[in-house]
């Protein structure tokens, strides 16, 4: 009997219970933290340097064009040698390729010389032909020739001084083609060549660059990832550079919540040290999987839970720090589990009440 009487008393306890754990997590539909940050700007070079001093620490506020490091390009002697090697292996080839148009050359001379002789050889015998025909006019006195009795030979003679003369026409143009490209010497190879050697005497007339590198915009210094003295390959990043105010909120949803953020939903963002400091955001960025969600933004840090990433945007002219804790709220309590309102403004956004 007791222990019946015990379960009935504790009844309104077990309700209570419910009911806070209810209440805990509707809050959570409203309300979560999350941390004021911008993303940082990696800053590299496409080719190797040496870092010579460095006049920054992270952490620091640098105005536009301070000096942040100074650095020293030194091209390697094996670039050098490489091209070197490269401009003999296209000499060897350029060789090849005169020794092969020369022999071009003399093979168009000699068809050329065989194509004329057999042409002349062919007119010389139209006009031994014409002579004897002539001749054997000559004796028979009692004929007299005519012009027309010597025309198909004179026709064939002239055909063939024709064709002499397209022919010569012909190899002449190819011949003073293959000639004029040997004397000027510009071979595929040649033009390559050249253009190793400018590139050879750029490089070694800039072998050496000092360079200093200077900040982009007014900001503050994020990681320095090298140290003097230390020679840093391409695309190694050698420092981090960020704007002075955060205009990014990275929270966490709890994977509970029962209604969903959307893209386009507007938020308060306050200091969790100071409610004074507000500004309003809208959510720009979902992620697409449940993670644990940071030790730091849990509203009960030895409890691990679970959620979904949320960027929010805010305008530059902030309060915040970078880094700070904030907390995320809708502009509008949900106690109907309804959707909160769009923003229309990040500045002049009015609370909805």
């Amino acid at each position: 009997m007791k222990s019946i009487n015990a379960f009935y008393l504790s009844i309104p306890s077990i309700g209570l219970l419910l009911w806070f754990l209810n209440s805990y997590y509707q809050t959570e539909v409203v309300l979560f933290y999350g941390f004021a940050e911008t993303k940082e700007t990696e800053i590299n070079f496409n080719y190797g340097v040496t870092v010579g001093q460095i006049y920054v620490s992270p952490g620091q506020e640098v105005k536009k064009g301070m000096p942040l490091l100074d650095l020293r390009r030194t091209k390697p002697k094996e670039v050098l040698e490489e091209q070197g090697f490269k401009m003999d292996e296209l000499r060897a080839e350029e060789q090849l390729w005169r020794s092969e148009k020369q022999g071009e050359l003399q093979l168009l001379e000699k068809e050329k010389a065989l194509k004329l002789a057999a042409i002349d050889s062919d007119i010389a015998k139209l006009e031994e032909q014409k002579k004897f025909q002539q001749l054997l006019y000559d004796d028979l006195k009692s004929i007299a020739p005519s012009q027309s009795d010597y025309q198909p030979i004179s026709d064939k003679i002239n055909s063939l001084k024709n064709q002499r003369e397209l022919l010569l026409q012909s190899f002449g143009a190819e011949i003073q083609t293959l000639k004029y490209g040997l004397k000027l010497g510009k071979s595929p190879y040649q033009i390559a060549i050249d253009r190793l050697e400018a590139q050879r005497d750029f490089e070694r007339a800039n072998q050496v660059i000092d360079i200093q590198l200077t900040a982009l915009d007014d900001g503050i210094v994020g990681n320095i990832h090298c140290k003097e003295a230390e020679n840093i390959p391409a695309y190694r990043t050698l420092v981090t550079f960020y704007e002075p105010n955060p205009v990014l909120v990275k929270g966490f949803v709890h994977e509970d919540l029962i209604l969903q953020v959307a893209v386009q939903d507007s938020f308060r963002i306050r200091s969790t040290k100071d409610e004074a400091m507000v500004c309003y955001g809208v959510v720009t960025g979902l992620g697409s999987r449940i993670v644990e969600i940071p030790e730091r933004l849990r509203k009960v840090p030895d409890m691990k839970t679970y959620g979904r990433e949320v960027l929010v945007s805010i305008p530059a002219n902030n309060p915040f720090l970078q880094k700070e804790k904030v907390i995320l709220e809708f502009l509008k309590p949900v106690k109907d589990l309804q959707v909160p309102k769009k923003a229309k403004s990040l500045v002049d956004l009015k609370e909805i009440k």
